[in-house]
């Protein structure tokens, strides 16, 4: 009897401890946001659309930085170096325009 009783107060202890875990990790919370597909698509369209324009905004602030190196490069008149940059960046406002 007593074993029994020690058996199943070391599975209630292992239950208390899983439960804690759940309550921890929010998993009612998540279960619930898994449930509501509507909510699901949103969020995932806001989040693709935010990391889309992020990435734009990125990639345009880091073609300038590069674009006003290399010109600071081409003013630098560094012979062979120079005149290259000089060369591209003439190409790139031609086409640009």
């Amino acid at each position: 009897m007593r074993n029994r009783d020690k058996r199943l107060d070391d599975i209630a202890k292992k239950v208390d401890g899983i439960a804690s875990a759940l309550e921890r990790t929010h998993f009612i919370e998540y279960a619930e946001y898994v449930s509501d597909r509507k909510r699901m698509v949103k969020r995932a369209f806001l989040l693709g659309a935010a990391r889309g324009l992020g990435m734009a905004v990125g990639f345009s602030l880091l073609g300038a930085l590069v674009i006003w190196i290399l010109d600071a490069v081409a003013r630098s008149n560094i012979p062979y170096i120079a005149d290259f940059i000089s060369k591209i960046i003439s190409y790139v406002e031609s086409n640009c325009r």
